[in-house]
C-alpha cells in the first residue's frame, strides 16, 4: 500500500500537468508556419472580415506587415502586463532578446501605455518598430 501511495501521488501530477499544458489552444503562425499559442503574451493577429491571422510572436507580425502594409490597421497585439488584445498601431513596443523570451527569439513586447515600459527599456511606437525591423 505505501508503495502506491509513494507512486501515485507522482503519477497524480504528471497528468495533471499534461492536462494544463495540453489546454492551451494553438493555430497555425500565418508567417512562419509554428503553433501560435493563443494565451502567450506575444502572440498577435490580424482581424480581417472573413478571417483571422494568428502569429506566434510579435516579429512574425512586423516581418508579415512588410510585405502586407495594408493589414497593418487590423492588426492586433497583446498588452505585456495585461494580455489585453490592443491595436497594433496605438501600442508601444521594446525590443530585448536578453528580457523576453519569445516563441521565435524577436525578443518583442507590446505594451498598452508608454509609462509601463519604464523598466523593460526604450519604447519605440509602430512606426520605430517597423523601421528596426529588417
Amino acid at each position: 500500500m505505501k508503495r502506491f501511495v509513494k507512486m501515485f501521488f507522482p503519477m497524480l501530477a504528471i497528468v495533471v500537468f499534461c492536462s494544463l499544458s495540453a489546454s492551451a489552444e494553438m493555430v497555425p503562425c500565418a508567417q512562419c508556419g509554428m503553433g501560435a499559442d493563443l494565451s502567450s503574451k506575444f502572440t498577435s493577429r490580424i482581424v480581417q472580415a472573413k478571417q483571422t491571422l494568428h502569429f506566434c510572436d510579435i516579429g512574425d507580425l512586423f516581418a508579415y506587415l512588410k510585405t502586407n502594409p495594408a493589414a497593418a490597421a487590423e492588426a492586433q497585439v497583446k498588452d505585456f502586463k495585461s494580455g489585453e488584445w490592443i491595436n497594433a498601431q496605438q501600442a508601444s513596443y521594446v525590443q530585448s532578446a536578453k528580457k523576453f523570451q519569445t516563441p521565435m527569439g524577436w525578443g518583442i513586447a507590446a505594451f498598452k501605455t508608454k509609462p509601463e515600459i519604464a523598466e523593460f527599456g526604450n519604447a519605440l511606437d509602430f512606426n520605430g518598430m517597423m523601421k528596426s525591423l529588417k
